[in-house]
């Protein structure tokens, strides 16, 4: 391909990926423009911090399941689609879901509706996301550009989250729940619209086509070296018990800093990861991935321990503005192992069971972070169980260099 038409083709593929991240960072139900102000809906109710958590945890179910989802592209072509036309169903149905919440808000108290509204856009959207992975490994891996398409696409995310950050904080000060769901719905309409023009799906030999080709490549996947390790890795890493409603609880009511004092410091926190992100995207062929391996760690761990010293709003923001970029550069290093490991023909299912017990680990440890909070709080005190939950954080990161040795057997190439 001419230089011309390469850089051509590389500046359409990051806008696509970037745009699609951009709509997802503002409008997941789990971690954009409607957390928050489902989180102080639920508080408003009465609600007690281990239900908050529980809510959420139940909430991120479909992230979890995003292996069956990619199963369903792999294997099953939708009218000769395996992403497309898929990608399409997807961003209608977390549209059209979110319409129908704004269009029937559901009255107070009733937490089991509104979690029943509220699934099937999250459904939609975690389908979409697989989907988007997927495009994004058959995009970038033949042509090495899975690091600069993560970056890009992580930014974009996180710059979406930024603006949710200060908009979900002013919704949520003044209750005016419905409008996140609505802005959300629009959102989602615009990324049907961008997938029916952009979206195009690779083309396939006849032979790779079918469940038994499909399998078979599957199956060769499993025995890449490294793969079940990173996995194992990336589990580790995510599994945070002090984020995210350990840490609202604490913002908004042992600090008693507000609502909009959290929603800015998420905006922070999403600035901090657009930084890391375009900044992995110059350095991440540069440096060999055995030191990245490290630095992921180590950002993990100072991303988590940084949040005890919360003392006021500037010192809040400063220091969400240096987890940001701690914990999106150690996300961004596993994520791009993952990218340049698994096998393109199968890049959903792989990809997404990655992602899949990423969403699991955050998921699970943010009931039980929220749950041991609740625990704790009567015995030690707000502050005392708001650390101990913040060290059990740090100490599930440290606990990825457990894995590293084997790493450095699985793929030596990384050390070099």
């Amino acid at each position: 391909m001419p230089q011309q038409a390469r850089s051509n083709f590389v500046v359409g593929a990051a806008a696509f990926f970037a745009t699609m991240y951009f709509v997802q960072g503002i409008g997941d139900p789990t971690s954009g423009l409607i957390a928050q102000p489902v989180r102080a809906m639920l508080k408003s109710w009465g609600e007690s911090p281990g239900t908050i958590g529980g809510f959420m945890a139940l909430l991120a179910l479909p992230w979890m399941v995003k292996p069956a989802f990619a199963l369903l592209s792999d294997y099953v072509p939708l009218r000769g689609s395996h992403r497309r036309n898929y990608l399409l169903a997807a961003s209608a149905a977390a549209s059209i879901g979110l319409f129908a919440l704004w269009l029937a808000p559901v009255p107070d108290g009733a937490r089991w509706l509104l979690l029943a509204w509220l699934l099937l856009p999250t459904i939609g959207i975690a389908f979409g996301d697989v989907l988007v992975d997927a495009l994004m490994v058959e995009v970038g891996q033949p042509r090495g550009l899975t690091g600069l398409l993560q970056s890009v696409q992580w930014a974009a995310v996180y710059v979406g989250m930024l603006l949710a950050g200060v908009a979900g904080g002013w919704i949520s000060s003044t209750g005016n729940y419905e409008l996140a769901f609505v802005i959300c719905a629009v959102l989602w309409a615009l990324s049907f619209l961008l997938a029916l023009r952009f979206a195009r799906d690779t083309p396939r030999p006849a032979a790779a086509e079918g469940v038994a080709a499909t399998s078979h490549e599957f199956a060769a996947a499993l025995r890449v070296p490294g793969l079940v390790t990173v996995a194992g890795f990336l589990f580790l890493w995510s599994f945070n018990p002090s984020w995210i409603s350990v840490q609202y609880l604490h913002i908004t009511e042992t600090l008693a800093l507000g609502e909009q004092v959290y929603g800015n410091s998420f905006s922070w926190f999403a600035g901090g990861s657009v930084v890391a992100s375009l900044l992995y995207g110059v350095y991440c062929r540069a440096v060999p991935m055995g030191r990245l391996i490290h630095l992921a760690i180590v950002t993990g761990i100072v991303g988590y321990v940084v949040f005890v010293y919360i003392g006021s709003a500037v010192s809040l923001y400063a220091i969400a503005f240096v987890s940001g970029v701690a914990n999106m550069t150690g996300n961004l290093i596993q994520l791009d192992l993952a990218a340049r490991l698994v096998p393109i023909r199968v890049a959903a299912t792989c990809f997404a069971l990655y992602m899949a017990l990423s969403n699991i680990a955050a998921s699970a440890s943010e009931a039980l972070g929220a749950n041991i909070y609740e625990w704790l709080t009567p015995r030690v005190g707000l502050m005392h169980a708001y650390e101990c939950v913040v060290v059990l954080s740090a100490l599930f990161a440290a606990s990825c260099w457990m894995l590293v040795p084997r790493l450095k057997r699985e793929v030596p190439q990384w050390w070099s």
